[in-house]
């Protein structure tokens, strides 16, 4: 049949208009407003990411209590509890070493041979619990999204599209009963792709 795609071809055009789509969304200017707002949020390191999962599994945008008024014009709902994570408190101290030749690496010595000494600052790692609040627990202005709804309706040649998705993709692909909001996610030790049921 003359007509008939190759899956070579569905492929190639499906990928095209998701390109297309994926580039017209990131030249939006409301995906500009979002990235300047979300590139305001703390990039926490692994053991306070750890720290907010135990405390508040939901959590999503975290924040201190003043970075919300300030950068996202947002209040803390009274008698919200914070989640408590670490955040740097390095103090300096001021001690006695003995001083070294910048040329040779040597400790110098005085006239009368004893190491000559200097005051030096060193700054010693500390760190102090600090609350941070989800944004759930804040009201206030809007955050800005991309507007990425979730899409509804009918795809031309559904069936053919997921064939050829299932067929290139280097994971296999199921559709299953999922908990909570999420639609889908990549399951590491299983290596594949699970859909929530129903959204084919």
């Amino acid at each position: 049949m003359a007509d008939a795609k190759t899956e070579k071809q569905k492929v190639q055009e499906i990928t095209e208009k998701l390109e297309q789509g994926i580039k017209e969304l990131f030249e939006s200017e409301k995906y500009k407003t979002y990235l300047n707002t979300m590139s305001k949020f703390h990039n926490y390191s692994f053991n306070n990411t750890m720290l907010i999962a135990m405390q508040k599994p939901d959590a999503t945008l975290v924040a201190g209590f003043k970075a919300w008024q300030k950068n996202f014009d947002r209040h803390v709902k009274k008698g919200e509890k914070g989640i408590r994570i670490l955040a740097p408190a390095p103090y300096k101290i001021k001690e006695e070493q003995e001083k070294l030749d910048p040329v040779t690496g040597e400790i110098m010595l005085d006239k009368n041979g004893m190491p000559i000494t200097e005051e030096v600052e060193i700054k010693i790692p500390a760190f102090r619990v600090v609350p941070v609040f989800d944004l759930s627990q804040t009201d206030g202005k809007e955050l800005p999204d991309i507007g990425v709804n979730e899409l509804s309706g009918s795809v031309e040649d559904y069936e053919d599209f997921m064939q050829a998705l299932t067929e290139v993709s280097p994971v296999p692909i199921t559709y299953e009963d999922i908990d909570g909001d999420a639609k889908g996610y990549f399951h590491t030790t299983d290596h594949r792709i699970a859909i929530q049921e129903g959204m084919s």
